[in-house]
């Protein structure tokens, strides 16, 4: 499994629908996309952790990041944007506290692989991905599954 795929599920596990955002109403595509855009920001931070022990992995990495923002101006719009109401500001602060867990398991998964190799095939998939595309599996894999009907 690729590790932005994996960074696609832990997005999906926090961009959209998770217990850390109850709120009265459902989120907003607006805060849904903040929301993807600061875990994605999240989950960048955990990479340029790993990659920081080559120097060529790290450069690589950044220029996958650097490209990503260039492709991506819907990305760059959603992290600039910030929470618009007291209960979504409360939404992404509960997020934060969980995601210790997520930075966990993406430590875990990273350790033991070589890490030059990994961060240039990371900011490969950086360069290639697109924001919109991220959240829209992280909304499909967060969706629930529909109800069986009897007949």
């Amino acid at each position: 499994m690729s590790i932005l795929r994996t960074a696609c599920i832990a997005l999906s596990l926090a961009a959209v629908g998770t217990p850390a955002f109850a709120q009265d109403a459902p989120i907003t595509d607006a805060q849904a996309a903040y929301m993807g855009a600061h875990v994605f920001d999240r989950q960048v931070a955990i990479f340029r952790e790993f990659c920081a022990t080559d120097a060529a992995g790290a450069q690589a990495l950044d220029t996958g990041v650097a490209q990503f923002r260039i492709n991506n101006p819907d990305y760059v719009a959603a992290s600039a944007a910030e929470p618009d109401t007291p209960a979504f500001a409360a939404a992404v602060k509960a997020f934060d506290s969980q995601f210790d867990q997520v930075a966990g398991t993406m430590r875990t998964q990273l350790q033991g692989r070589p890490v030059g190799p990994q961060c240039t095939q990371l900011g490969d998939q950086l360069r290639q991905a697109r924001f919109a595309t991220l959240l829209e599996q992280a909304k499909r894999r967060s969706a629930p599954a529909a109800a069986p009907t009897t007949p």
